[in-house]
């Protein structure tokens, strides 16, 4: 019986995928698009949960906080407020209103705060002892303070008349201000002008801005992750097919 040897079948010729240095640029981009819309997804995510945060009042609030002096009255950094221009068309949104709260750790003692010109402050306060904010750490909290050395002043605070925002009394006192162009200090004194200013303190603001920006940020950032998916994606489905002849085997004769 004689057996026909059988013919050998080429294996399918190898496939390969060709590379180049533009497809490396074009994921590198990619990449960086995926990593910085997922940076912003994130601080869109930041945003979002500070704005829940508010209280019921719709105040972003910190504190209370412990402030103490022995002096005759506590005074803020002044506050230099520019809305000229086109900045106040938005300065109201931008930055909402301010309330400051205050309670003396003494509850038989009347406070005063008050927001006023600083150079009328200044001079209300010429020559008086009182101790001026000039760092405040969050973390652990701590707030470090100038001493000005010198006497009590010259009349109660709650006589002046500078004042565009004030409150004063026993119990908890609180100052609202509606953000004003200008150069504006805080100040904090026992109501009665005598040494020895001992409360909590705690500060807030709506900050209607964070809303808009923690969206947009979210926006942005959805939109530059998706691209960065579908471009690293396009680039690696788009590489050219190269198939590799196939060699015959010994003693086979190559296919036309």
């Amino acid at each position: 019986m004689t057996t026909t040897p059988s013919t050998p079948v080429p294996s399918p010729a190898p496939v390969r995928r060709s590379w180049s240095a533009w497809r490396t640029v074009w994921v590198i981009l990619g990449s960086l698009l995926i990593l910085l819309g997922g940076g912003l997804l994130v601080g869109g995510g930041i945003g979002l949960w500070a704005h829940s945060q508010r209280d019921a009042e719709g105040y972003h609030t910190a504190g209370p906080e412990r402030i103490t002096t022995d002096t005759y009255a506590l005074t803020a950094p002044s506050l230099d407020v520019s809305l000229t221009g086109p900045d106040e068309l938005y300065a109201d949104d931008l930055l909402g209103d301010v309330r400051i709260r205050i309670e003396s750790s003494n509850a038989e003692t009347p406070l005063f705060i008050g927001i006023g010109p600083a150079g009328e402050v200044a001079k209300y306060l010429d020559g008086v002892g009182r101790s001026e904010v000039s760092d405040i750490d969050v973390d652990p909290f701590k707030v470090s303070y100038v001493p000005h050395q010198g006497g009590a002043p010259a009349a109660d605070p709650s006589t002046q008349t500078f004042w565009v925002a004030s409150d004063s009394g026993t119990g908890p006192r609180t100052l609202g201000w509606d953000v004003a162009d200008g150069n504006w200090s805080v100040v904090v004194m026992n109501a009665d002008g005598s040494p020895g200013v001992d409360a909590d303190v705690s500060v807030g603001g709506t900050l209607p801005i964070v809303l808009p920006i923690a969206i947009a940020t979210l926006v942005v950032g959805g939109v530059l992750l998706m691209l960065g998916i579908v471009l690293i994606a396009v680039t690696v489905a788009t590489r050219r097919t190269v198939r590799t002849p196939v060699q015959p085997a010994p003693g086979q004769v190559p296919a036309p």
